[in-house]
């Protein structure tokens, strides 16, 4: 009997689709040793006096992920790298079977892990709101290979409902009261979870879940994203890429 939970084993063939794929050249992180599950954890308090108050969402029981080793590298393969298998064969027109050129990378941090992290992000901030705003945040999600800087970060702050996740990048995004280069999405922990097996970490997939435009300033990122819906359909047959295609849709 396997002891990783249904949702990890969910996650660990995501990883598989993305190592088995023809089109990208995937750089992977092992699993890593199992850290506590979310029932098992002591109260939040120990990890941190500000946060008795703090609730985690009830599913996180059953969707959180306990490998401290969690993440891919990927970029497609194209022109020369690319192989379309035919086996020596002439194509006409060779641009016809590469895939789009596309980029990404996750890195996911067990709940165990994400309440350890000693603060927040360290920006200069004008108002004790944002002070108190960027203490509440924690990395759940990263880009340590590449170095892109797109941050996911659970947001642990007192409140009933489920906890927020708000996504960083270096680019031009945020709205007062809150600090520049933040924005809220649009999911809860675990539809961010279930969102990354569809997206693999495509870079910007975030910004789908966002109240933006990618009209203005987000050319590349709508490349990336346009190339993800027209590739990954043919790649991963077995997962519904509609409501991604009409989340993209509204924001061009």
């Amino acid at each position: 009997m396997s002891h990783f939970t249904a949702n990890e084993e969910r996650h660990l063939a995501s990883l598989r689709e993305l190592t088995n794929c023809p089109y990208m050249d995937v750089e992977c992180e092992e699993v890593g040793r199992i850290t506590p599950s979310v029932e098992d954890l002591p109260p939040l308090a120990e990890f941190n006096e500000k946060w008795s108050a703090v609730k985690l969402d009830g599913d996180m029981v059953s969707y959180a992920l306990r490998f401290t080793e969690f993440g891919a590298y990927w970029s497609t393969l194209t022109g020369d790298d690319c192989d379309d298998g035919s086996e020596g064969e002439e194509v006409d027109d060779p641009t016809e079977s590469e895939p789009p050129e596309i980029y990404g990378e996750f890195f996911l941090r067990p709940i165990h892990d994400i309440l350890s992290q000693s603060a927040g992000p360290a920006d200069a901030v004008e108002t004790k709101f944002q002070r108190t705003f960027l203490s509440e945040l924690r990395v759940m999600d990263q880009t340590p290979r590449s170095g892109a800087g797109m941050l996911t970060y659970l947001r642990l702050s007192p409140g009933s409902g489920p906890l927020e996740v708000w996504y960083s990048d270096i680019a031009a995004i945020g709205i007062p009261p809150y600090p520049p280069g933040f924005i809220r999405m649009d999911i809860t922990y675990s539809e961010y979870l279930d969102a990354l097996i569809l997206t693999k970490g495509t870079y910007g997939w975030q910004y789908l879940y966002t109240d933006i435009s990618l009209t203005a300033g987000f050319s590349e990122t709508a490349e990336y994203l346009e190339g993800m819906l027209s590739l990954f359909p043919e790649c991963f047959p077995g997962h519904d890429y509609s409501d991604l295609q009409a989340r993209l849709e509204a924001r061009l």
